[in-house]
């Protein structure tokens, strides 16, 4: 034999990558296309199962026939007597790992499918909280709709819409002016505040409007599903004391400064 000849002989044609690649995607398409065709489809991976087992069943049965069939008559008696019950399903093993794995894609695709349904919502129309004209304790309103897509971003576009203060020439702001906001943390169904030291060190240091300061934040915060309080952080530090408003729990909502009726109209 020829060296050249052998030479070939070694180099077998293997698939290009390309061919691979081209199998691959057609598996993966066609395992998706199954996974969706049996979640609008309920009853497509019973129907499955049920005629695997139908199957195996009536080879069992096929052999049985032929086994007493090619046996004596005592034998035959022995086999009847030792046969599976008709209402016992034999089942492979390895069709149930593979049912037992089909269904539990399925499972986590409709849990997947209800997360998406769940989604926070992109924008939240919410009440944002000012002080009002006169000797009235109650908030005032303004209705805003601002950006969300989680409740983090949700808080932080909510702080936001307060310090830019109202629209209203008779609402008033309360937020310490030069305040600003350094960041928004969720932990558990809390939102943690951060703000600049202007916070503390332009208050007004009075008793009313210490307790205005804090709960037109909270008030406002939780118009947010989800959140049902305030932590309250000053550069990173957890403040537990503002004026005489005691912050060493998450403030919540005070219906107290509440009233449906005042609003920006």
């Amino acid at each position: 034999m020829k060296p050249d000849d052998e030479l070939l002989k070694k180099k077998k044609k293997r698939p290009s990558r390309f061919v691979r690649f081209i199998f691959v995607m057609i598996f993966i398409i066609a395992i998706v296309s199954l996974i969706f065709y049996s979640v609008d489809n309920p009853g497509f991976i019973p129907s499955i199962k049920d005629k695997i087992v139908a199957f195996y069943t009536s080879n069992e049965s096929a052999a049985t026939d032929s086994s007493i069939t090619s046996t004596s008559a005592e034998s035959s008696s022995e086999s009847v007597n030792s046969a599976t019950p008709s209402d016992t399903v034999i089942e492979n093993p390895t069709n149930n790992k593979f049912l037992l794995l089909w269904q539990k894609i399925i499972s986590f695709v409709i849990k997947r499918a209800g997360k998406d349904a769940d989604k926070f919502p992109d924008k939240l129309k919410i009440k944002v909280y000012f002080a009002g004209i006169g000797q009235h304790q109650e908030f005032v309103f303004e209705e805003r709709t601002i950006f969300a897509g989680d409740p983090k971003i949700a808080v932080t576009n909510a702080v936001k819409e307060l310090i830019n203060g109202p629209s209203k020439s008779y609402h008033f702001p309360v937020i310490p002016p030069g305040t600003k906001l350094l960041g928004v943390d969720i932990y558990e169904n809390f939102a943690k505040i951060n703000f600049s030291q202007d916070f503390l060190q332009n208050s007004l240091e009075s008793g009313i409007l210490d307790e205005y300061v804090i709960y037109t934040i909270v008030n406002t915060v939780t118009e947010i599903p989800e959140i049902e309080g305030v932590i309250f952080l000053i550069e990173g530090m957890r403040i537990k004391l503002y004026g005489k408003v005691d912050l060493s729990i998450p403030a919540i909502r005070n219906e107290k400064y509440l009233n449906v009726e005042t609003s920006d109209n």
